[in-house]
């Protein structure tokens, strides 16, 4: 890309930034709510440091505890959907069997979901399955809540899988009768045929997936018995009018966020190289 080029596509994506900064600065002078970009810039300076007023852990660690709830939850999600995808693409009888049901509930808000998985799960998770009293002990493992790896998987678990069973759909006929002429059996029509074929439309039910489970770990982190991550961080700031840390809170997870996207739409455009080659 040009230097000229690029300097003009790097100021246009500044605007909306810069003017989102300015209407913040003018909205936190003599405010009680909004806080000024000083403060949150120096909780963003300091994030192994935990909030004085808040019954919280630091940032970092919020970030942590958040980021590691929802690779278990989405790698869960993509672990079981993806296979099912599959089936359903290339399957009349499982498309008839599973497709209502996985377009009836893909619409429902996994937010919904919520207190059905407290309901299920309570407060378990890997530490008191393995632990039991002493799961209190085993911090890290602890705050991987059973019901809130549930609700993410859920969010993740149905683009994922119906974005698989539409790009098995697609899967070219001609291409899977010339692999059998030639003697493919089912394990290498599914490898070599299949799976290529359908890895675009996984990769883009990957990513959709990926951004659904990191915005609802923020609202299942609110549930009760949840002792940290950002959106726990970020409800209790609320509660004690430290807003500063619920704004920084809300900038790391858009940061978050934002590599989730990068890293998975990178997958995405390595997985579909093939395709105007293809065409």
């Amino acid at each position: 890309m040009k230097p000229k080029r690029l300097a003009a596509k790097v100021l246009l994506g500044a605007i909306v930034p810069v003017g989102i900064l300015v209407v913040w600065h003018f909205a936190s002078v003599g405010s009680v709510v909004v806080p000024s970009i000083g403060a949150v810039l120096e909780v963003l300076a300091h994030p192994l440091r935990e909030p004085p007023a808040l019954d919280a852990t630091s940032l970092a660690s919020g970030a942590t505890i958040s980021v590691l709830r929802v690779v278990c939850g989405f790698g869960l999600a993509a672990a079981t959907a993806i296979p099912i995808g599959l089936l359903v693409g290339r399957s009349r009888t499982a498309a008839d069997m599973l497709s209502p049901t996985m377009g009836a509930a893909m619409v429902i808000s996994p937010i919904a979901w919520i207190p059905v998985a407290i309901i299920v799960f309570g407060l378990s998770s890997p530490a008191s399955a393995l632990y039991g009293d002493e799961h209190w002990r085993y911090g890290l493992l602890d705050q991987l809540r059973f019901a809130i790896v549930a609700v993410i998987w859920l969010g993740a678990f149905f683009p994922i899988a119906l974005n698989a069973a539409g790009g098995a759909r697609r899967v070219r006929e001609a291409h899977i009768e010339a692999a059998r002429v030639l003697g493919a059996g089912r394990r290498q029509v599914l490898t070599k045929i299949v799976l290529p074929s359908a890895a675009p439309s996984i990769m883009t039910g990957l990513r959709v997936g990926g951004g659904i489970a990191w915005r609802v770990i923020i609202a299942a982190e609110i549930f009760p018995g949840t002792r940290g991550g950002l959106g726990y961080m970020i409800a209790t700031a609320h509660e004690q009018a430290s807003y500063e840390y619920a704004f920084a809170s809300i900038l790391v997870i858009g940061a978050i966020g934002l590599t989730l996207d990068g890293l998975l739409r990178l997958a995405e455009i390595r997985a579909s190289r093939w395709q105007p080659k293809e065409r």
